[in-house]
């Protein structure tokens, strides 16, 4: 095989797209090469010089996230990932949630491996890092999610830093439609309609977000109905 990024996927090809062929045995040799470099990346993502050198860590990791947007499946990377989200590096931990999102959904089993990091990230002392934790979390499709998210995601509805509440605020959307269930389990339409109806600056700003429509869909609950009354 080639060095890594020889071999680039057509044009508009999506994950797990098939490999394109040319000629008879032209797929497998292609499919052949694209494992050889995926392989070549799992012994650099290893590699403990690398690791020491954040510039070429970014460097390799930004080639996992490049073959994974050109369909090349690099899935089996997994494991290697989730040890490189131990980090202080915002940026390779943005490219590391990229690609727990792009997979999880689709592993549910490689996804139980990164819950635990997740929910540490959760309570970073940094914000952005607590919000794309929280975001990453919500991507996940495992088996009782809730129990996963039940406690970040309600931490979130009263951080200190806005893209946090925002992001709380939107989870609670993405729940409602994913367990319905667990959604209403965990009370949340009364904690989604306290905020509406609060006076705060926070709920202001969540109101002329333009994403609020959505939220019409969810009715009160019976006890905030009759609260009002």
């Amino acid at each position: 095989p080639g060095p890594i990024g020889s071999v680039i996927a057509p044009h508009g090809s999506h994950p797990n797209a098939p490999s394109p062929t040319s000629g008879a045995g032209g797929g497998s040799y292609f499919a052949e090469s694209r494992k050889g470099e995926v392989n070549e990346l799992r012994q650099l993502l290893k590699n403990f010089t690398i690791e020491k050198s954040q510039k070429r860590k970014r460097d390799v990791i930004k080639k996992v996230i490049m073959y994974m947007t050109l369909g090349i499946d690099v899935s089996r990377l997994f494991g290697e990932m989730m040890l490189a989200i131990e980090t202080r590096d915002l940026v390779i931990k943005k490219m590391v949630y990229l690609f727990i999102g792009g997979y999880a959904s689709h592993h549910p089993d490689l996804a139980q491996m990164c819950i635990n990091s997740l929910q540490k990230d959760a309570r970073s002392e940094d914000p952005t890092v607590r919000g794309l934790a929280l975001r990453a979390l919500l991507s996940l499709r495992v088996p009782q999610l809730v129990e996963y998210v039940a406690d970040p995601l309600r931490q979130s509805l009263t951080d200190g830093h806005g893209y946090v509440r925002k992001t709380g605020v939107m989870g609670l959307l993405k729940l409602y439609h994913l367990d319905r269930a667990a959604f209403e389990s965990e009370n949340y339409v009364d904690v989604l309609y306290d905020m509406l109806r609060d006076s705060g600056n926070s709920c202001n700003r969540f109101r002329r977000c333009s994403t609020m429509g959505r939220f019409s869909a969810i009715p009160p609950s019976s006890a905030m109905i009759s609260s009002s009354t």
